[in-house]
């Protein structure tokens, strides 16, 4: 039995961010058959900033573990300074603005070479441990698959919405860990370039819906002080009231600070580009989409937000902000191939825009929960 153990990552440790993303890129290529890892810089400066939440991160060494030396935040000795072979890494966010009872974005991976050893299981459960170290009940995890990836011919679906996931390598070990399936995302591809003949049609049909009664506003880069509350309203918007399947997850606490400090740190690896719809009559934000370009790899943009407000549905809003906010990005990223977006597999309107854009199911991903009490 091969002998390893746990340690965890102190912060500024410089070298781990490489070894993170080269793990990535190879689960990515694996799963997916292509790199789609983030840059190891845009992770660097997310553990960085612990503003809104703690950031930890384990990683599995081979060996014993050591009997002397420094103990780091949660209780583990520390990885070394300088560079070593890691045989698994876990990722865990503990949010401290909102949604303090969460330890949130959950993600293992291990080196193919040590699978079936007990490595993720023991990070899994050191995990566990921490959470309810710090008076947490709810762990959320997420697994990765490609679209109609291979499993044991069964299939697996949460209680809402149609999207499957394979019973595979990666569903049967969460089951394995008491997780259940809390809900089925879709990652949707759109191949670059859309048509602009295509893209004007869309934007004069939700146009003849919207207009006059509203106006869109967009711009590149960071949001201009007039609106960040709008873009405060519309991220409190989405965390109430996008679809969440079982998901144990509470309203967020955003104000214009909160944005401008959300601003600076996605800017210092890429920029957004960001529509908004905003009430002719009463200057009221009703809809929010954006769009971020990183800096490492500019030819896969990623569609973030989208959001329209519940009073303001019915308008074609949805639409409209896509397809204004996809001929700014034509416009700013000529050379881009695709981009990539995720949606609950139960949010049928904004699938049912996605898909007359152009965009094609590519892979799915699994949010799974675990309540301390089943732990």
């Amino acid at each position: 039995m091969r002998e390893f153990h746990i340690r965890e990552v102190p912060p500024g440790t410089d070298w781990v961010f490489e070894t993170v993303h080269e793990f990535e890129k190879a689960t990515t290529i694996e799963l997916m058959g292509e790199d789609l890892a983030i840059s190891a810089e845009w992770n660097r400066n997310s553990h960085a900033d612990e503003k809104d939440a703690l950031k930890g991160m384990l990683m599995a060494l081979d060996g014993p573990a050591p009997t002397d030396g420094p103990v780091g935040r949660f209780g583990l000795p520390l990885v070394p300074a300088e560079r070593v072979d890691v045989l698994g890494v876990i990722e865990v966010t503990f949010p401290t603005t909102d949604n303090q009872h969460l330890a949130d974005d959950v993600y293992c991976q291990v080196d193919p070479d040590a699978r079936r050893a007990g490595v993720g299981t023991a990070l899994w459960r050191e995990v566990v441990r921490i959470t309810g170290d710090l008076g947490r009940d709810t762990v959320i995890a997420w697994s990765d698959h490609a679209a109609g990836g291979p499993g044991d011919g069964d299939r697996l679906r949460a209680r809402d919405g149609d999207d499957e996931l394979p019973l595979d390598r990666a569903s049967r070990f969460a089951q394995s860990l008491g997780l259940s399936l809390a809900q089925v995302e879709r990652q949707s591809r759109l191949a670059l370039p859309v048509p602009p003949e295509q893209l004007a049609a869309l934007r004069a049909e939700a146009e003849g819906r919207a207009l006059p009664a509203y106006r869109i506003e967009s711009w590149v880069g960071r949001t201009p002080a007039e609106h960040l509350d709008r873009i405060a309203v519309m991220n409190r918007t989405l965390s109430t009231d996008a679809p969440l399947g079982e998901v144990d997850w509470q309203p967020e606490d955003w104000d214009a600070e909160r944005v401008r400090h959300s601003d600076e740190r996605k800017h210092l690896t890429g920029h957004s580009v960001i529509s908004i719809a905003i009430e002719d009559a009463t200057g009221e934000v009703a809809g929010l989409t954006e769009i971020h370009v990183h800096d490492s790899h500019p030819h896969r943009p990623e569609q973030w937000i989208t959001a329209v407000a519940g009073p303001h549905r019915g308008h074609r809003l949805g639409l409209l902000l896509k397809a204004v906010n996809l001929q700014l990005l034509a416009a700013d990223q000529p050379g881009a191939r695709y981009v990539d977006t995720w949606n609950a597999g139960e949010n049928d309107h904004m699938l049912a825009i996605n898909t007359r854009l152009g965009f094609r199911p590519h892979s799915a991903h699994g949010a799974w929960q675990l309540k301390q009490t089943d732990a």
